[in-house]
């Protein structure tokens, strides 16, 4: 008899442990789940809070070539367009080319900058030059104009779509690359430069530029930026 009681109360001890580690287990489940859900949900807004215009930028990137050109590649192919035109059209510099095409920037300023004022814009031109490489972003028109035929009830809207799909590859590129810890800015020395571009580079004459984005390595402090107040930004109707 006692062996059987005892034997019953370890049992229903066993059980009350059982019933305790379940509860707890899938307890501490749940939690986890909901973390890495609020993680991965953070994670996407840091990455955005990470882009930031990068003035000082060099060229000391520890990324090959091949991995840089593939993110750019991923970031823009992964962009929405509308009518899923996939205008946007990228041009991705390194090295000597990169270099080429900010002396070509440089020389295309001197020419139309008034004298007393063209060290400034050479000094911004040369920490341009400083950096790793550069994106172009063009715009094909060709592919424009073919939806304007297509759909000419919504032909003066392709333009401003355009505009807006590049915005987003320009975006895109600029937060992948900052979530890989390199600094970019975005400029925009067209159309004075278009044309000594698209002879230099040999350009497709239905491309029009739109940005350029030059990156490297990030080589100055990041400090805060402001912000207006939420009520002047956004409204909220229930």
């Amino acid at each position: 008899i006692h062996a059987n009681f005892f034997v019953e109360k370890v049992m229903a001890l066993l059980d009350k442990i059982g019933h305790v580690l379940t509860s707890d287990i899938t307890k501490d489940f749940k939690l986890k789940k909901k973390n890495v859900s609020v993680i991965e949900e953070s994670t996407f807004i840091d990455q955005l809070k990470k882009r930031r215009n990068i003035s000082e930028l060099g060229d000391k990137l520890r990324f090959s070539q091949t991995y840089l050109t593939e993110l750019i590649q991923e970031s823009v192919r992964s962009c929405p367009s509308a009518h899923h035109s996939q205008s946007t059209r990228v041009v991705i510099l390194y090295g000597n080319s990169h270099h080429k095409f900010w002396n070509i920037v440089k020389e295309m300023q001197r020419k139309i900058v008034p004298f007393n004022i063209f060290a400034g814009t050479a000094v911004k031109i040369d920490q341009c030059l400083k950096a790793y490489g550069t994106v172009l972003f063009y715009e094909d028109q060709a592919v424009i104009k073919q939806l304007q035929k297509k759909r000419p009830f919504d032909a003066e809207e392709f333009p401003i779509w355009s505009e807006q799909t590049s915005g987003m590859a320009q975006f895109a590129v600029w937060t992948a690359l900052a979530d890989s810890d390199i600094g970019a800015s975005l400029q925009h020395y067209n159309p004075i430069i278009d044309e000594e571009i698209a002879k230099s580079f040999d350009i497709d004459e239905n491309w029009k530029l739109r940005a350029q984005l030059v990156f490297g390595s990030i080589e100055q402090e990041i400090v805060e930026k402001p912000f207006i107040d939420y009520e002047q930004q956004f409204k909220v109707f229930h």
